[in-house]
C-alpha cells in the first residue's frame, strides 16, 4: 500500500512540475521580441501553450496584433484603444492548432493569465480539458482594467460550467525539505 501512495504522490509531483515547464515557456513565447513573436503589449504580456494529451505541444503563441495588422502605428497603442487591436494569445493557440489540423479536443491550454469571457468561450466549444494559470496571475497584472478583470471573472465561469478544470499553479520552485 505504502509503495502505490508513493508512486501516487511521485506522479503528482510529476504533474505540478510539468505544470511549471510548461508555464514557463508559455512566459517565455509572450517575452520574445515583437519581431519573433513575443507580445507588443506593453503591460500585460500574455503567452499561452497548448498540448495534448500525451504531453506534445500542440501549439504557442503570445497577445499580439494580427498577422497583417500594422502594428507600428502608434494610436493603436493609446490608452483605451490597443486590446482592440491586440488577439489573445489563447485564440491565437487554438488557431494555429486547428489551422494545422491537429485535434485540441481534450488537450490542456496552459497561459500566464486566466482567460477571458471569449477565449473561455473558445475553450469550452473546443471541449479541452484543463486550462493552468500561474496562481498569482491576477496579482501580477494588478494594472488591469476592471472591464478585463470582470471579463475574467466570467470566464472562470464558462470555464467551470463546461466543467474545464481551472488549475491554479505555484510556478515557484519547491524548497527542498531538510531530513
Amino acid at each position: 500500500m505504502t509503495k502505490k501512495n508513493n508512486t501516487t504522490s511521485s506522479r503528482r509531483r510529476d504533474l505540478w512540475t510539468e505544470h511549471r515547464q510548461w508555464l514557463d515557456l508559455a512566459a517565455a513565447v509572450a517575452a520574445l521580441p515583437v519581431s519573433q513573436g513575443g507580445s507588443p503589449h506593453p503591460s500585460v504580456r500574455v503567452g499561452a501553450i497548448l498540448v495534448d494529451a500525451k504531453g506534445l505541444e500542440l501549439a504557442a503563441a503570445s497577445n499580439r496584433f494580427a498577422g497583417s495588422v500594422d502594428r507600428r502605428r502608434p494610436e493603436r497603442y493609446k490608452n483605451g484603444s490597443k486590446s482592440l487591436w491586440i488577439n489573445c494569445a489563447e485564440q491565437l493557440a487554438l488557431m494555429q492548432a486547428l489551422i494545422a489540423g491537429k485535434k485540441v479536443k481534450g488537450a490542456r491550454l496552459y497561459v500566464t493569465l486566466e482567460p477571458c469571457a471569449v477565449c473561455a468561450g473558445m475553450i469550452a466549444e473546443l471541449q479541452l480539458s484543463e486550462v493552468c494559470v500561474p496562481v498569482d496571475s491576477m496579482r501580477r497584472y494588478a494594472k488591469l482594467k476592471a472591464k478585463w478583470k470582470e471579463s475574467i471573472e466570467v470566464g472562470r465561469i464558462k470555464l467551470e460550467e463546461s466543467h474545464i478544470r481551472l488549475t491554479a499553479v505555484d510556478t515557484q520552485k519547491p524548497k527542498r525539505q531538510k531530513n
